[in-house]
């Protein structure tokens, strides 16, 4: 299985190439309704995570979701 490299919140991390955001988000022990994603700067809506793959140098951003009104 081959890996790719990306930067998670300025880290760079290997997931195998075929790794979709979600399981990269468990892959790094990271609670799915913990965090917004956001790709080369754009805001990846969570439906969307089980269906994008993950590419060679991908730069993602992970942002705390804080409830309230």
């Amino acid at each position: 299985m081959s890996e790719i490299r990306l930067s998670l919140n300025g880290q760079l991390i290997q997931v195998p190439d075929n790794a979709s955001l979600q399981s990269m988000l468990e892959s790094q022990q990271i609670a799915p309704d913990s965090v917004a994603l956001v790709r080369a700067g754009e805001v990846v809506p969570k439906s969307q995570w089980a269906l994008t793959l993950c590419e060679a140098g991908d730069v993602i951003e992970l942002f705390g979701v804080v409830a309230g009104g």
